[in-house]
């Protein structure tokens, strides 16, 4: 069990913990912007060094914002990522969208981007002074893109374009900016690709009613895992695919593994399902992290271990509690969560907090 105190607190926490010897108390780290809106979609870089995450006030505008952290806790104030609309052709001065962050290895972050009046589009900023710049020029593929992600090497960006008609899952060279692959040709909208470390792609495609898991390897496309309702926003865990499924029915979503091609088993019903993310899988591809709708259980953040065999909760001091993302730095594994300081908040913050010990 973890027990969060506030900042203010965390010295006198960890001389009471040297004191004692209690090392599975821990202390929540807050990660606080002056705008409002609510945090959501904390997204971990590779090293665990940063933390980029999006606010989103419900007005037509969300914004990115990108947290240094050390040893699991904020550093300075969060940097706003923002499109250089001067420069550009959007025009206007609302409705600007910076959202789905993703991490390359080498620190660069990728993100979609768009303004009132303008293309979805995929940006990458490299925190060098630089404003944002489109990865993908209109030129070589028009229309809306979605959905980025990047391979573990850093060698390749996959995402999904509409310049065909309903959405398909493009592939593009990080070495070679013009070197492309479309992956997908289908009547049917292509949503959520993820690369797996052997480079398969995982990817749901909407078809009538429902959504279904397919991958993609050698040059071809299989089903992977259907069912009725949506099976959306997969993603790897090892070998094996967890992704969120409505197939209950109404607005009750769990959290479902797939271990191989037809087989499928719940880990987790009716989860707080993210704004955008997809389910939180830790460093090591043994666990999932995520919220419960319940009321009695919103203080903690549940993990289930991606084989069925243990579950755990991560106590604190908030409510509806939601959105983990997890990494690890140096042996030590770091929950960011999202969470409203108490009931009747207006917007929900965004939380670090150190569950090493509770991950042994």
């Amino acid at each position: 069990m973890v027990f969060v105190g506030a900042d203010c607190l965390y010295d006198e926490w960890e001389e009471l913990m040297l004191l004692v010897g209690v090392m599975s108390i821990a202390i929540a780290g807050d990660i606080k912007v002056s705008a409002p809106g609510h945090a959501s979609n904390p997204v971990w870089s590779k090293d665990g060094t940063q933390i980029a995450f999006e606010i989103n006030e419900y007005s037509g505008n969300i914004s990115l914002y990108a947290a240094t952290i050390e040893n699991g806790r904020s550093q300075g104030v969060p940097e706003a990522i923002t499109l250089n609309v001067g420069s550009s052709s959007f025009g206007g001065s609302t409705g600007m969208v910076t959202a789905a962050p993703v991490w390359h290895p080498k620190g660069m972050l990728f993100f979609e981007g768009s303004h009132k009046g303008g293309s979805n589009r995929i940006y990458v900023y490299s925190f060098s002074g630089s404003p944002p710049r489109q990865a993908i020029s209109e030129s070589l593929i028009p229309g809306d893109l979605s959905w980025p992600a990047i391979n573990s090497d850093g060698s390749k960006l996959i995402f999904v374009s509409d310049s065909t008609g309903t959405g398909d899952v493009y592939t593009m060279s990080l070495t070679n900016w013009k070197d492309k692959e479309q992956i997908t040709s289908s009547e049917y909208s292509e949503m959520a690709p993820r690369y797996n470390k052997d480079d398969r792609i995982i990817y749901t495609r909407k078809r009538g009613a429902g959504e279904d898991v397919f991958v993609y390897k050698g040059g071809a496309s299989s089903d992977w895992v259907g069912g009725n309702g949506d099976q959306t926003r997969p993603v790897w865990a090892n070998s094996s695919v967890v992704f969120f499924s409505s197939e209950r029915g109404g607005e009750m979503w769990d959290i479902v593994v797939s271990h191989s091609p037809g087989k499928k088993k719940t880990l987790a019903q009716n989860v707080r399902l993210p704004f955008r993310a997809t389910p939180a899988i830790s460093p090591d591809g043994q666990w999932v992290a995520y919220g419960l709708e319940d009321p009695d259980s919103s203080a903690q953040i549940w993990l289930s271990k991606i084989d069925g065999s243990k579950t755990i909760a991560v106590d604190t001091e908030h409510v509806a509690c939601g959105e983990p993302a997890m990494t690890e730095v140096d042996g030590r594994i770091y929950l960011a969560y999202t969470a409203l300081p108490t009931e009747g908040s207006d917007w929900r913050q965004l939380h670090t907090i150190d569950i090493t010990a509770q991950m042994k």
